[in-house]
């Protein structure tokens, strides 16, 4: 019996720091006071020998706090570029660890540090203000700026606590690591696709399928690591599956060659193929700086709509943002020629409705008709550009100025004629006055008009 194998191998691999590459350290102890500046502020790192910055990441050595979120943490480089590290991050690291921070890394969330794992910096939601001598906002959230800067001269590293009741320290102070090349795993899962035959012939079926990792393509010796997938649907020879292995069997610059192994449904046990296959390592972006298209996002940090392809949304100052759609907002709708036009139902849960007068309005005012006529009558000629006041008496409830007046007449009126106002004029009259806005006289003819006051 002879099988056949042609397959792809992949493992996912991601850059990161390691500290033999240039940089500085300054291993004097920082003490995170409760609420105040930390002890020193600044802590500084001089480095003497110029160099263009390609990578950068910077590492709290022994830094142990209960509460994450109290701490905010500046970086300024020889240039003045002022970098936000942390600020309202969650998390915790009860007990002294390394936290390093590089541009590949993750966001902190709410559960214990790490050490063993790589964070980028975490501001939430926006940059904290640091106190003197610390340079004052605005302040950047990423490393973007510091790529292609010139490394040299002196950093500063800024560590405040914000919120009594916790206090800590980082006990072996800060590293800052430059343009390191090593690689630092991040998946240790391997996708593997394949066409399985048998004497030229696809095969169709289920079948156990084992993958043996060797440091050598020919020595037998034992494996540095084993991994089997069972069950694995072969159609027309083709199938697709995953292994995955101790992380410890990755390590960077060492190189791995895949044993597969086959077991059918008939089989004894596991029949070998060869020859061995070298893996070869396949880039994994965890995060990304700038994406030229992301239909899904995680977290999203800030948005900066200018960049936003075909958003509907502008940036204003203090982090506003307006609509561009001929500054109109459209809620449940797409058609509207109103600041806001709404279909459906607007609800304030709190604060009320604030008018141009500065007056807000947290309940709506309830209304009656206090008086109602309706008189019939003929105004008769208006010259151009003037008008006519006509008024009206009523009996039994006094009027207020404050009331509102209502005038219907009962047929359209002419062109170019319309009412100018209507008001309450006196406790028990109300005035309304028909003016003709036209170049030429106009005649009103007799008909019914309905006035009614309204509080």
């Amino acid at each position: 019996m002879r099988w056949n194998l042609s397959a792809v191998a992949s493992c996912a691999i991601v850059c990161a720091g390691v500290f033999g590459a240039p940089g500085g350290i300054n291993s004097a102890p920082i003490t995170i006071g409760d609420n105040s500046n930390a002890s020193p502020y600044p802590s500084q790192i001089v480095i003497g020998s110029p160099l263009t910055i390609t990578n950068i990441s910077v590492g709290l050595r022994g830094l142990s706090h209960a509460r994450l979120s109290d701490l905010s943490v500046l970086l300024v480089s020889p240039t003045g570029k002022k970098i936000m590290l942390l600020a309202n991050a969650p998390g915790s690291a009860s007990a002294p660890i390394d936290l390093f921070l590089a541009p590949e890394g993750q966001l902190i969330l709410a559960e214990p540090l790490s050490g063993e794992k790589l964070y980028r910096p975490t501001v939430i939601p926006a940059p904290v203000a640091m106190p003197a001598p610390a340079p004052g906002l605005p302040y950047e959230t990423s490393f973007a700026s510091l790529i292609g800067e010139d490394a040299a001269g002196t950093w500063s590293l800024y560590v405040r606590d914000n919120v009594a009741g916790v206090a800590g320290q980082i006990a072996s102070g800060w590293s800052i690591t430059l343009n390191a090349p090593s690689g630092a795993l991040v998946s240790s899962e391997f996708g593997y696709q394949g066409v399985l035959k048998q004497n030229g012939a696809a095969l169709n079926g289920t079948f156990d399928i084992r993958m043996r990792l060797f440091r050598s393509p020919l020595f037998v010796g034992t494996p540095a690591g084993t991994a089997t997938a069972f069950a694995i649907p072969v159609e027309n020879g083709v199938f697709s599956t995953s292994f995955t292995v101790p992380d410890s069997v990755i390590e960077a610059g060492q190189q791995l060659w895949a044993e597969i192994a086959v077991k059918g449904a008939g089989d004894a046990d596991f029949v070998t193929i060869e020859p061995r296959q070298m893996l070869m390592s396949a880039p994994f972006a965890t995060y990304a700086n700038v994406a030229a298209r992301a239909n899904v996002a995680d977290t999203i940090v800030s948005v900066d709509w200018s960049q936003v392809q075909n958003a509907p949304w502008a940036a204003q100052a203090s982090s506003a943002i307006s609509n561009t759609n001929s500054g109109n907002v459209l809620i449940g709708t797409t058609t509207g020629t109103s600041k806001l036009t709404v279909n459906g139902t607007i609800e304030s849960l709190s604060g009320g409705v604030k008018f141009p007068d500065d007056s807000v309005q947290t309940t709506a005012a309830t209304t009656s008709v206090i008086g109602s006529r309706s008189v019939l009558t003929t105004l008769g000629a208006i010259a151009a550009d003037s008008q006519l006041s006509v008024g009206v008496s009523f009996t039994g409830t006094s009027f207020q100025t404050t009331d509102v007046v209502v005038v219907s007449p009962s047929e359209a009126l002419p062109s170019g004629v319309g009412i100018l106002y209507a008001r309450a004029s006196s406790a028990f009259q109300a005035q309304f006055v028909v003016r003709n806005f036209s170049a030429s006289p106009v005649n009103i003819p007799q008909m019914t008009w309905t006035v009614k006051v309204i509080r």
